[in-house]
């Protein structure tokens, strides 16, 4: 099972979030059909948003939206803390254009994929008209070590963030994690500098080669010291589009707009950017949308 584990070492300087993502990732780019460094890309995002929700309370949202110059355009991440403690994340993303064949052929890494120049937007919406924005330039095109960036430089709170996805030869996820240490505020950042070494030189990624739980991630992302485990979550692909949230969709079109749209043919589809889920709507159901509109509108 996908999970998260928030923990701190004893003498409170340094708290650590690491999460296990390969049944999320699996999922969200077999829905989307996403294959090689498109999986990469897209993965270490939604791992990276789990880590972020840490400040989580009842229905707290992540949302990360990076618009970069390179093929894949950019991606759209969001995550959402669900009950208390939160029990669990549910998260959903989409890149924003797929790779054509011969991009794929090229054999680009994410850096090449994502591009070298654009902006990253994190939101983060605690609920009751609670929002914080920030945004900030991409630095490198690696989706993790952008919102590292924008971690250290817009919530200017020390810290390290390392995502990795590892596939197989077939192509599927074989194992995807990630990893975000902190100081706390007005702690030493020496630590964190001997993490980001490790992490520089592919880390994580040699750790991941065999199977390995938050524990151990965690015990990794502190070079071994000691650490107190303290919240655990589970983490679940959960998107919260639904057929009223299609209809919400059509009915921007006004209601003169979806009658012609009846008339023209017996079926209209819904698709969700986020999740791939398609949903019909026939033309008696657009009708009956187009006169709900009228009579709201009188």
């Amino acid at each position: 099972m996908d999970e998260l584990l928030r923990a701190i070492k004893p003498d409170m300087s340094l708290r650590a979030v690491a999460a296990v993502t390969t049944n999320v990732v699996n999922e969200a780019c077999a829905r989307h059909g996403l294959r090689g460094v498109e999986v990469v890309a897209l993965g270490r995002a939604l791992t990276a948003a789990c880590l972020l929700t840490t400040l989580a309370k009842r229905e707290e949202r992540m949302r990360l939206a990076l618009r970069s110059s390179g093929p894949l355009r950019g991606l759209l991440v969001d995550c959402r803390g669900e009950g208390e403690g939160p029990a669990w994340l549910g998260v959903r993303g989409c890149l924003q254009r797929r790779l054509s064949a011969a991009e794929q052929a090229r054999g680009m890494g994410v850096a090449e994929a994502m591009g070298g120049a654009g902006m990253l937007t994190v939101t983060r919406d605690f609920g009751v008209d609670q929002r914080y924005q920030g945004t900030v330039e991409i630095v490198s095109g690696e989706v993790d070590r952008d919102l590292e960036h924008y971690l250290n430089f817009s919530e200017q709170l020390p810290s390290v963030l390392a995502c990795e996805v590892v596939l197989g030869a077939s192509g599927v996820v074989q194992r995807a994690a990630g990893v975000l240490v902190q100081t706390f505020p007005g702690g030493e950042t020496d630590a964190l500098e001997g993490l980001r070494a490790v992490l520089d030189g592919g880390g994580l990624a040699d750790l991941l080669r065999q199977d390995r739980g938050c524990e151990a991630l965690i015990g990794f992302s502190l070079g071994g010291d000691a650490f107190e485990a303290m919240e655990r979550s589970a983490l679940r692909f959960h998107c919260s589009c639904g057929i009223e949230r299609a209809r919400g969709v059509v009915a921007i079109l006004g209601a003169a707009d979806i009658e012609a749209l009846a008339s023209e043919q017996e079926r209209t589809e819904v698709k969700c950017e986020y999740c791939g889920e398609v949903y019909v709507l026939t033309a008696d159901e657009l009708r009956a949308l187009a006169a709900e509109i009228r009579r709201d509108r009188s």
